[in-house]
């Protein structure tokens, strides 16, 4: 060796955080298809909802092409599952039945990129953050939309959708990257407020009730991705699915180009 030694540079940790959205949830299969094209990849994830179930996929190893596949071949929200009790008008089997079928064990330790599942605590009302030991049970807790879905009782606690509390989770992941991307998919259309259905106002309640907490967050986030009038689409059914992929796919990459990223690229310097 001469004089000097260089040690060569560590590449950044890119820490990914998903919002959730019900259905809209599989808007993230979008940017995640995006984000690989531009090569920056996720190495942590947090989520909460859709967003923690599409980030288990993702980190189990499902690329984004084959879980559009799984979204196409499986049912969600059908009529099947009604349920109509006082604790959700639809059981959670098919979620269950979601990840028993793709999952080969319901353990964190079958996921290769680390990922925090988020779920609001009903009991003391605060946020708990999950990511080793049983994996169904938080998935589930995370994705129980309140009134829709039953609570879940974890060890002596009772959860319901972490986006209730916590609709973009940076928080468990902020400290652990180097570049911090959020992807959010619930920005409100303010077209088309009349006939509004009882679902529709559901939702629309909910976003506007949580979306100060969210955007209030955007300052801390490196590249913050928020595809406009994204409540259009439906937050319990696939219709538009393929429109919806194709318009946040779009979105994201147009939002890439415009921050200097290269689509091939390492992008590195730019990190």
């Amino acid at each position: 060796m001469g004089l000097f030694s260089f040690k060569k540079k560590k590449p950044p940790v890119i820490g990914l955080t998903l919002s959730g959205g019900g259905m809209r949830g599989i808007a993230h299969i979008a940017v995640l298809k995006a984000l690989e094209e531009y090569n920056l990849k996720p190495h942590i994830i947090s989520g909460t909802s859709a967003g923690s179930i599409v980030g288990a996929f993702y980190s189990f190893g499902k690329s984004p092409d084959e879980m559009m596949d799984i979204v196409r071949n499986t049912t969600f929200f059908s009529r099947s599952y009604l349920k109509l009790s006082k604790n959700g008008i639809f059981s959670s089997n098919f979620i269950l039945k979601l990840f028993n079928d793709h999952f080969p064990e319901n353990d964190f330790k079958i996921l290769k990129i680390p990922v925090y599942v988020t779920a609001t605590e009903m009991t003391h009302g605060i946020v708990d953050f999950f990511s080793e030991g049983e994996l169904f049970s938080p998935l589930l807790a995370s994705s129980s939309v309140p009134f829709i879905l039953p609570p879940v009782r974890i060890g002596e606690k009772i959860y319901v959708d972490g986006g209730v509390l916590d609709n973009l989770p940076i928080e468990p992941i902020i400290n652990k990257c180097d570049f911090l991307i959020a992807s959010h998919v619930n920005s409100i259309s303010y077209d088309e407020l009349k006939k509004m259905s009882l679902m529709k106002e559901f939702d629309r309640i909910l976003h506007l009730a949580i979306a100060k907490s969210v955007y209030s967050k955007v300052k801390s986030c490196d590249i913050f991705l928020d595809p406009p009038k994204m409540t259009k689409f439906s937050l319990f059914s696939k219709k538009n699915l393929d429109a919806m992929f194709q318009e946040v796919y779009d979105y994201t990459c147009e939002e890439l180009e415009e921050k200097g990223y290269i689509k091939g690229s390492q992008n590195e310097s730019l990190l």
